[in-house]
């Protein structure tokens, strides 16, 4: 007798995105968090094109982007000595009423309905905790720590202690569930209890973002005023004594400072208040909020991401410098990645090299990104500023223009990262049959298009102003898009092959070019899982391997091509013809 298909440990942004596209699949869910309820100190802070497009598959992408900072705020970063004194260079990002305009006017870079969205951790978690508890299958507890847990071969048993407010009294009970997920951040419990290490690099020392940080929530609206500029959404200091950065929150004066304290000693009230004073550069009243510590210089990532039935999401998988932004919105896509297989395993239609494909696929994910986000820390952790960038007159202009050229550099290569945010494949996955020839470019800063097996699938806005991807569905998603095969295709007979199946014609000889192919088998998650010019009896080979069956294991037998013939699609989109 279960309890509940799947049992979270962390109700952080990771496992409840994870419990609100479960509970979307009709999945039961418990959750399990210690603390007592979601974020009240900011964590991250910057939510990907791929976050965002996971976040419109659930529902909420608009909920989010309207989130945060005000709408008319654009979330440029910049460089200063001090907020009140020099400024070094800016990268200027759209705001987030503009961007998905702005998307379409750089569909050549960023090919993409969501662009990135910088909202803090502190208005999301709240937003992904509603869109979990609107399924009644989904149950969220917080101040309930996951003592332990033992698995067999048909399910994971845990031990937890629910605290009840109203006396401080904890109860004990048994949580019987068929698969157990560790969302449970960088201390994991579950990882431990499962005997898995991290491996990578830990400890890096750099004058910035590489040893122990304080992180200082604090309100200060006159920051604004103090600076002179239009406002940013990151402010980077550089001072003869010390380097910070804070990040807007609200964009009504509530800040979060990163400070390195000077041979990693801890920083005391007085020394707080003296850091944020620096750093601004102005005589300005604020008020703290709270503090935290944490150690920057890991790129950290677990050698296993499962054991039997219980898996491993988001900082319990791997731990990042937070340089790019990558952290939490790694962990937003493992989740992703896990959830469909989840619901798959639960329903019976998943095969036994689904669990295992989880590993596979994102276990290299997280160490491209981990790699990436080194490279940032590295790019703007070493730089130093000239003595003479902090006096006045001709010499410190010039040292000041010659470390803004870097400064912008560097914001590039840091923020414009649309290759990081989409580039992400699977070419080597246990459930496709990888094409010959080259997987393509994988860069940070460059992002091309490409519909092979494993990569995400190709986005384009269509004629009629849509995103392709709001024609996909919750299940694997059928693309024809030559209209000449429209016909071919039966939906209920390729049903039997994957339940859920979504149909859909695409008359449109753009997305025909972009994507090479008459048929394009997408799965749940937007990645590719097959394409080719022929729906035969392969295709039922195909369906068995991408559900993580033995190719030979189909649940039917196609005998001829024309079994799938004889009827239109469930759902055909007919813009210009092809």
């Amino acid at each position: 007798m279960f309890d509940c298909d799947v049992l979270i440990v962390g109700g952080g942004p990771v496992g409840l995105f994870l419990a609100a596209e479960l509970g979307q699949r009709g999945i039961s869910v418990q959750v399990f968090d210690a603390k007592p309820g979601t974020a009240r100190h900011p964590a991250a802070n910057a939510n990907s094109a791929r976050t965002m497009e996971h976040f419109r598959r659930i529902g909420i992408a608009d909920e989010v982007r309207a989130a945060g900072l005000p709408g008319d705020y654009s979330p440029d970063i910049a460089y200063f000595t001090s907020i009140g004194q020099y400024e070094l260079a800016r990268l200027s990002q759209p705001s987030s009423a503009d961007a998905v305009e702005w998307a379409k006017q750089h569909d050549f870079t960023w090919p993409t309905a969501e662009p990135p969205h910088r909202c803090s951790q502190l208005y999301v978690e709240p937003i992904l905790l509603k869109a979990a508890l609107q399924h009644r299958c989904c149950n969220v507890h917080f101040s309930a720590v996951v003592e332990s847990f033992e698995q067999d071969e048909q399910g994971v048993t845990a031990i937890v202690n629910l605290e009840q407010t109203a006396n401080r009294d904890a109860r004990q009970r048994k949580v019987r569930a068929r698969y157990l997920i560790g969302c449970d951040g960088p201390r994991s419990s579950v990882r431990k209890a499962l005997g898995i290490r991290y491996s990578g690099v830990a400890g890096e020392k750099r004058g910035f973002m590489g040893g122990q940080m304080e992180a200082v929530y604090f309100h200060a609206p006159g920051l604004y005023n103090a600076s002179r500029k239009r406002p940013a959404w990151q402010y980077w200091t550089f001072s003869p004594t010390q380097r910070a950065l804070l990040i807007a929150v609200d964009g009504r004066g509530d800040f979060i400072m990163n400070v390195q304290p000077q041979d990693d000693q801890p920083l005391d009230p007085d020394l707080v208040r003296k850091r944020i004073a620096t750093a601004i550069g102005a005589d300005i009243p604020f008020e703290i909020k709270s503090t935290s510590s944490w150690t920057a210089g890991f790129a950290l990532v677990a050698e296993r991401f499962s054991l039997g039935r219980v898996f491993l999401a988001g900082d319990s998988a791997h731990l990042f410098t937070p340089t790019g932004g990558l952290g939490y919105n790694t962990g937003i896509d493992d989740a992703a990645n896990l959830a469909w297989k989840l619901a798959a395993l639960v329903n019976g239609t998943g095969g036994a090299a689904l669990a295992e494909s989880y590993h596979a696929e994102r276990h290299p994910a997280a160490l491209r990104n981990t790699a990436f986000a080194r490279e940032f820390a590295d790019s703007i952790g070493h730089v130093q500023l000239p003595a003479a960038a902090f006096v006045d007159g001709p010499q410190g202009d010039a040292a000041r223009e010659a470390a803004g050229r870097y400064l912008v550099f560097h914001a590039y290569r840091e923020f414009m990262i649309p290759g990081v945010h989409l580039g992400t494949r699977y070419e080597q996955s246990p459930l496709l049959v990888a094409e010959a020839g080259s997987p393509g470019l994988d860069a940070a800063n460059l992002y091309l298009p490409c519909a092979r097996p494993g990569h995400r699938a190709p986005h384009a806005w269509l004629r009629d102003g849509r995103s392709l991807y709001a024609l996909f569905g919750m299940g694997f998603t059928l693309l024809t898009l030559n209209a000449d095969n429209a016909t071919q295709i039966d939906p209920a007979k390729l049903a039997a092959y994957l339940p859920g199946l979504t149909c859909v014609t695409v008359a449109e000889r753009a997305v025909r070019e972009l994507y090479q192919a008459d048929f394009v088998l997408v799965r749940p998650d937007q990645h590719v899982a097959w394409r080719g010019n022929v729906l035969d009896a392969g295709f039922a080979a195909v369906a068995a391997h991408a559900l993580g069956h033995e190719r030979e294991s189909a649940p039917g037998h196609l005998t001829e091509p024309e079994r799938l013939a004889t009827s239109t699609p469930r759902n055909q989109y007919a813009g210009a013809g092809v």
